[in-house]
């Protein structure tokens, strides 16, 4: 297991490259994550509920990526980037399976099911694209 910052800058508004880039290949690696985003956001002066909004929405697209990501048994990684503009912020999770995300009808009592539920009711914005062999999920704070 594995969870790692390869890159962190100083948050810098309008600057080209993320201001923090984080890699797991296991669920566990999640909540490294999940703290070092929160730092991190906290000292690019985003206000709590951002923060907030940003953690779960991160968990979120992490655990899904790495437990629906299909690479035929194969170990693999998922990435978190983050973009802050000053006054909104991106997430991208990127994964290696090729396979967009498709909404699903959670029951009422379902434990699971209800990712992209959450996506529609907290990101300004959302979407799902190709990416190299793998996929981007990416959604927008403001």
């Amino acid at each position: 297991m594995t969870a790692e910052a390869v890159y962190t800058r100083p948050c810098v508004i309008g600057a080209s490259g993320p201001d923090l880039t984080l890699s797991t290949d296991h669920v566990a690696g999640i909540g490294a994550m999940r703290r070092r985003l929160i730092d991190t956001l906290g000292a690019c002066g985003c206000a709590e509920l951002i923060v907030d909004t940003a953690a779960l929405l991160a968990t979120e697209l992490l655990s899904n990526a790495l437990t629906h990501a299909d690479v035929g048994g194969e170990p693999f990684q998922v990435r978190l980037d983050l973009y802050w503009n000053g006054c909104g912020l991106t997430i991208v999770v990127t994964d290696p399976d090729p396979r967009l995300p498709v909404a699903t009808s959670a029951d009422d009592d379902a434990e699971h099911g209800r990712g992209l539920e959450l996506l529609d009711a907290l990101a300004t914005r959302w979407g799902a694209c190709p990416a190299g062999a793998g996929k981007t999920v990416w959604c927008h704070i403001a």
